[in-house]
């Protein structure tokens, strides 16, 4: 039976955001406010709105208070029959000037959120759909997932992500309107705004893990009554952190990204040996989406794991005395969560073995210690027993390399001595000093392979809880001319 693709109408909800990044004049109508009936000047800046307005002078000293709203206030801004509503805390005052007569302020500032509806209420138990702007260049090539395609009402053909996530289905897909390209995900039932702000962020957590870009400069939440998405009936729109463009994806299908640099054999008309193309595609197969729901779904459901994550992300382009040292936290933080939730056959890690002994040699110790502060006739100053006692009570705590090393035993990976070894050595490299200055080249190259043998390790480590099977990028082997470092390992390593 032929594929009869859904029908999506979104060119309706582009051309609503475009009508609200149009400059235009709004009336503002805050009752018993200084501004009350002043004009905003609004126009789109850079992941805010611009606005200037003016004031008339009040008598005496100059706080500029009365330029201010409530942080809880809600702010109309009225144009014709169309109101925009905001809270005071989202209007921000960035320059305040007078006119010419010193009769009048003249001020600027930015708003970082409004909606067309005065209660967020409104956006409950609604159909949701988030688009984020990216620019004239798709964020992403859709192309390496398993998707499948819709219409649109003028017969558009677009591929989307089908994503699970607690019982929720999504659509994430890329979309062009005009020359602007745009990241949309739509929630295919209806749901509860928070909830879906906060999938449809880790939703784009888990592309920027995979990809290696996380882009959410800024987002417009539209609602709708109905199932077809078609009828407009609120719209959202919200500043969010800077985007984090690392261009560093852990996954990709196209084997060619990473062998760029090598002149494969070609026959006389400059095609490459069918059993070489077999082998470098060998195990390349478009991420699926039961492991982009698995791993949304973990990161939604785990906070741990979702600021090991982004912790992970952020870190790729940073200077290596701070990327080394956040790809230790991250690894701690994701091998504590296995160790704390998942592992139920728990093989006992400390140095001796049987508890019962341990106990009572660390009972012994103590008792030892008691006496000698005794004798010795030391006060709590001189001898602190409380802070002692804590510290003898970890005597038979297991080496914090092996509590790492076993949820890489327990996800069924078995780790290289090399590896063993970074684990082990966490705490020099959590408090050494890695500059790029004169003379340290050579220690330059040794920390800038520690944190690619990290970086593969942390997405190991990901990818095994999402339940992936496949090849992953290996920077170690790839960054190799970097490093100085003559591996002779696959750039595509099979997990």
């Amino acid at each position: 039976m032929a594929y009869i693709p859904i029908v999506k109408s979104i060119e309706p909800s582009l051309e609503r955001i475009l009508e609200l990044i149009n400059p235009a004049n709004f009336r503002v109508k805050a009752k018993n406010h200084h501004l009350n009936d002043r004009i905003f000047e609004l126009e789109k800046g850079e992941r805010q709105f611009n606005f200037c307005s003016s004031s008339k002078i009040l008598k005496g000293i100059q706080t500029h208070k009365e330029l201010n709203f409530d942080s809880k206030e809600i702010v109309e801004l009225k144009k014709e029959n169309f109101s925009l509503f905001t809270l005071g805390k989202y209007i921000l005052l960035n320059k305040i000037s007078y006119d010419d007569e010193h009769l009048e302020k003249i001020f600027c500032g930015i708003i970082t959120s409004f909606s067309t509806c005065s209660d967020l209420k409104d956006f409950e138990d609604k159909f949701l759909r988030c688009v984020i702007p990216v620019g004239n260049k798709e964020a992403f090539n859709i192309h390496d997932f398993q998707s499948s395609y819709f219409e649109t009402q003028n017969k558009k053909s677009v591929s989307f992500i089908t994503i699970n996530i607690s019982n929720e289905t999504f659509h994430l897909y890329n979309f062009k309107f005009g020359s602007d390209h745009y990241i949309i995900i739509d929630c295919i039932t209806s749901t509860q705004l928070d909830d879906f702000q906060k999938k449809c962020f880790n939703i784009l957590l888990t592309l920027g893990f995979i990809k290696g870009n996380l882009i959410h400069d800024e987002a417009y939440f539209i609602s709708f009554l109905e199932e077809s998405m078609d009828k407009i009936d609120n719209v959202l729109y919200h500043s969010m952190r800077s985007s984090i463009k690392t261009n560093q994806p852990t996954f990709t299908t196209n084997p060619y990204s990473v062998h760029s640099d090598i002149e494969f054999e070609r026959d006389e008309n400059g095609i490459l040996n069918s059993s070489l193309i077999n082998e470098l595609n060998k195990d390349l197969n478009y991420f699926s989406n039961k492991v982009f729901s698995s791993l949304s779904t973990l990161l939604n459901e785990n906070e741990k794991l979702q600021r090991a994550v982004l912790i992970y992300v952020q870190s790729h382009t940073a200077s290596l005395e701070i990327r080394i040292p956040n790809y230790y936290v991250a690894i701690e933080a994701i091998t504590g969560h296995i160790s704390s939730e998942l592992s139920s056959t728990k093989i006992p890690l400390n140095p001796i073995k049987n508890s019962k002994i341990a106990n009572e040699l660390i009972k012994d110790i103590i008792q030892i210690a008691e006496q000698r502060k005794k004798v010795n006739e030391l006060d709590d100053e001189q001898f602190n027993m409380e802070i002692f006692i804590k510290n003898i009570y970890k005597l038979n705590s297991p080496p914090n390399a092996d509590k790492l090393s076993e949820s890489f035993n327990y996800l069924g990976y078995d780790l290289t001595k090399e590896q063993k070894d970074l684990l082990k050595e966490r705490n020099r490299f959590l408090h050494g000093s890695f500059l790029k200055t004169i003379g340290q080249d050579q220690e330059f190259r040794e920390a800038l392979h520690v944190s690619l043998r990290l970086h593969f390790m942390i997405a190991v480590l990901i990818y095994k809880l999402s339940g992936y099977k496949g090849r992953i990028i290996n920077y170690a082997e790839l960054w190799s001319h970097m490093t100085e470092k003559n591996l002779g390992e696959e750039r595509l390593v099979k997990i």
